[in-house]
């Protein structure tokens, strides 16, 4: 035996929660109201009727309907990835090739540029970049030494960690 269908169809307006005395609330009947305006415009529209310029809601539904009905864009090739492929590996195109030139010959300026600079300038950068160095004292040594003891005790901590976890994980995987 089937059980009977208890599900309504999509054309059936929505039912809104009824009252004590059998009346609707005022956002039932408003969204009652939106329904009925709808199924209104996509009958109207169905039919091809013309548009009612009096009802601006109704025609705002048709023009939905229309372009709900109507396809937004052509369906996408069966051979779509192939084609992309075949575009990518092949011969690139005038404008990227006339790109990649452009790009290649900036490089070449830059470059050129940055030679010119240095043989120019470059003598008096020397003097600058000495006088960046700060000057070091006997207590700087100590901060130094320091420093690189640290560094070189966590640098040693964390491959004997290493150590450790590659051990258990031999272990567990040959048990």
């Amino acid at each position: 035996m089937n059980a009977p269908d208890n599900s309504t169809p999509d054309h059936d307006p929505p039912v809104g929660p009824i009252g004590p005395a059998g009346w609707r609330s005022p956002g039932a009947l408003r969204l009652e109201a939106e329904w009925q305006a709808q199924e209104r415009a996509r009958a109207q529209e169905r039919q091809g009727l013309p548009l009612d310029r009096a009802d601006s809601r109704l025609a705002e539904y048709r023009l939905i309907a229309r372009a709900l009905r109507t396809p937004a864009m052509e369906p996408v090739p069966y051979d779509l990835a192939a084609q992309i492929v075949r575009h990518v590996e092949g011969t690139p195109a005038v404008g990227e090739l006339l790109e990649r030139w452009l790009l290649r010959g900036l490089g070449v300026v830059f470059a050129f540029a940055a030679l010119v600079a240095v043989a120019t300038y470059g003598e008096q950068w020397g003097p600058a970049f000495a006088a960046l160095w700060p000057k070091l004292s006997p207590q700087s040594a100590d901060w130094t030494g320091l420093v690189i003891g640290c560094l070189a005790m966590s640098l040693a901590w964390q491959g004997v960690a290493r150590l450790m976890r590659h051990d258990v994980s031999a272990m567990t995987g040959a048990a």
